[in-house]
């Protein structure tokens, strides 16, 4: 029994957690807490920027799959807002979070309210999840057809190895946009070297060791191409 007493203590307000649900009052006290110590204003609104995999290192407890659902369904129903609207750049995975209060004081000051009432599309999560597992399989397919195209390789895209590779790396968070970032600058690094192009393969790639590295070269490189350069001006009078 000390463990539930000596142990790290999560807080939750339990009349938020009546009507939205525990995991769900458990995510926004997180928010809560990002908001008011690493908030940044903008728009006249506190924002908390993070990734999906960044939410899952703070909040270890749940899979980033679980996280990826909780924010869905808090975004779906206005009690989150999020944007990607003050990302510098394309490529970058991170959200941008605020929460409306507003809405949660309407909640709190009903006496007599159902969690139905709120969620009330919750049986067709599971339609959802089966609509989402069909797209990642379509952008595993897309992955691996566009490192065949820019590598001129031939990799099989029903490959189990090839897929589980994709899979995980989707998973941790990573976008398909990161993916092909990835293959466009090893195959830039690799394509006209004999001994490199042989990596040129999803295995090289996609391993979750390597393919961060590979990633952060090519951000790197992407904000290196688009620093704008003020033109030198020659006065040819003096």
């Amino acid at each position: 029994m000390k463990l539930l007493v000596n142990d790290r203590q999560l807080f939750v307000s339990q009349s938020l957690a009546a009507r939205i649900g525990v995991e769900e009052a458990l995510f926004l006290q997180q928010l809560h807490y990002q908001l008011q110590t690493q908030g940044m204003e903008k728009d006249g609104h506190i924002w908390y920027r993070q990734t999906y995999q960044g939410w899952a290192n703070q909040c270890f407890y749940w899979s980033i799959t679980k996280v990826k659902r909780l924010i869905t369904k808090l975004e779906h129903y206005e009690i989150i807002i999020s944007s990607n609207k003050f990302n510098r750049f394309n490529t970058d995975r991170s959200k941008w979070y605020r929460i409306d209060y507003g809405k949660i004081d309407e909640l709190l000051q009903k006496k007599n309210y159902a969690q139905e009432e709120l969620f009330f599309e919750e049986p067709n999560l599971e339609e959802k999840e089966k609509k989402t597992n069909t797209d990642q399989s379509d952008e595993i397919t897309n992955n691996i057809r566009y490192l065949n195209e820019k590598a001129k390789k031939q990799f099989n895209e029903h490959s189990k190895t090839n897929i589980r590779l994709i899979k995980a790396i989707l998973k941790e968070g990573y976008i398909v946009e990161d993916c092909y970032l990835v293959i466009d600058e090893q195959v830039r690094n690799w394509k006209n070297d004999l001994q490199m192009n042989k990596y040129l393969r999803p295995i090289t790639l996609f391993q979750s060791g390597y393919f961060e590295s590979y990633l952060n070269d090519a951000l790197t490189r992407q904000q290196e191409n688009e620093i704008d350069f003020e033109p030198v001006v020659l006065d040819f009078d003096e």
